[in-house]
């Protein structure tokens, strides 16, 4: 395994895939890829490059199990879709100790 690396996954991503996970987990409503664009530095500032390696992410989140969830952001003209993880899907359930 080389070194920066963990299960095939460079450091970089991962700490990527990490902030986008908090970011999305941390936000009451959706908010646009834009949004997070501007507020992940990790990810790309060209535009195309940005949706390639978001799009990609996305993915990863999901096969891990993640519900990320696309929702239309409410007062949007015209409906913008947006990002979260619901808290509540996202959390281990109470084991009932």
């Amino acid at each position: 395994m080389a070194l920066g690396k963990v299960a095939g996954v460079s450091a970089a991503k991962l700490e990527r895939l990490l902030n986008l996970t908090a970011l999305l987990l941390d936000t009451e409503r959706p908010i646009s890829a834009e949004t997070i664009q501007a507020q992940l530095e990790a990810y790309p500032r060209d535009l195309a490059s940005f949706r390639r390696a978001f799009e990609r992410d996305k993915d990863e989140l999901r096969s891990m199990g993640i519900p990320l969830r696309v929702e239309k952001i409410p007062g949007t003209m015209p409906a913008a879709d947006g990002y979260r993880i619901p808290r509540d899907e996202y959390a281990l359930r109470d084991p009932g100790l």
